[in-house]
């Protein structure tokens, strides 16, 4: 490489259809453009993949909330959103925009029972179960993830379900006098359609 190519200012992403690019191949020098791939599903389109952080957070000491009453989807409402796409609500559901989703992140759960996450839209056309996990012990994290499109704006709730019944304020998880609490986090990659 020449100093010259070094001194050229780095390209800012996403790549954009009407970008060049040099391209030496078997010792020959090309003209090319970026692949179709790293555009999104239309050549003509620039690539959009932004992402975002939801998550349930608590004030330093706060447990995890009351879980009551058992066999039951109970809903667990998010309380904070990173900068980006989509807003929570009062009732702490995460309403998202159109686009193609990919999401992964996990649930605490209660001790000494059997529990299941899962993410869904409120209509529940869209429903996304999180791991089958079993506690012996204190507390736990049910991983989750997948993935979905959406055409229209949609509001989604993250909810938990166990058999035991724990009506104490640790029941989704106990405080650890570190700001901030956190019971659930996920990380939500969307592509315009």
């Amino acid at each position: 490489m020449s100093q010259e190519f070094l001194s050229l200012p780095r390209l800012t992403l996403p790549y954009q259809a009407g970008d060049e690019m040099l391209v030496v191949r078997d010792g020959l020098t090309y003209r090319g453009g970026p692949h179709p791939s790293l555009m999104g599903h239309e050549p003509t389109t620039r690539s959009s993949l932004e992402w975002v952080v939801v998550q349930i957070r608590q004030t330093a000491g706060q447990g995890g909330g009351v879980f009551h009453p058992p066999n039951q989807w109970i809903q667990r409402p998010f309380t904070f959103k990173s900068t980006g796409f989509g807003q929570i609500t009062a009732l702490g559901e995460v309403v998202l925009p159109p686009g193609r989703y990919g999401f992964q992140g996990w649930s605490t759960g209660m001790e000494n029972g059997r529990m299941r996450a899962r993410f869904r839209s409120r209509d529940t056309r869209i429903s996304w179960p999180g791991a089958t996990t079993y506690s012996l012990h204190y507390s736990w994290h049910i991983p989750i993830q997948g993935v979905f499109t959406l055409s229209d704006v949609t509001p989604f709730v993250l909810e938990l379900r166990c058999d035991r019944d724990r009506a104490k304020s640790w029941g989704f998880g106990y405080g650890s006098n570190l700001a901030p609490e956190l019971y659930a986090s996920l990380l939500l990659f969307r592509n315009s359609l």
